[in-house]
């Protein structure tokens, strides 16, 4: 379905990219100690993984055509999930 972005929709993504951004900046720093990626090396991973999600839902929710945003997306368990929910004409 396509649509205009509305001003919150925006305003939302920026956010999310924020976040996004954040967790980036703390997984590179904790990155560079050996011995924390040793121990927390599947925490990083996690941490890697919430940042790709807010990414893709930022680039969802800025979209005019928010379904072909959801097909882009590389992440098969993400994409299905958002996939398989139908958005309300209200909200729409």
């Amino acid at each position: 379905m396509l649509r205009s972005p509305t001003g919150l929709d925006l305003r939302l993504a920026t956010e999310l990219d924020s976040a996004r951004n954040l967790l980036v900046q703390m997984g590179d720093e904790l990155a560079l100690n050996q011995q924390v990626v040793c121990e927390h090396g599947v925490a990083l991973q996690a941490v890697d993984i919430v940042g790709q999600i807010l990414g893709h839902i930022a680039n969802v929710v800025r979209a005019d055509d928010r379904a072909a945003a959801v097909e882009r997306i590389g992440m098969c368990e993400l994409r299905a999930k958002l996939s398989t929910l139908e958005e309300p004409a209200a909200l729409a």
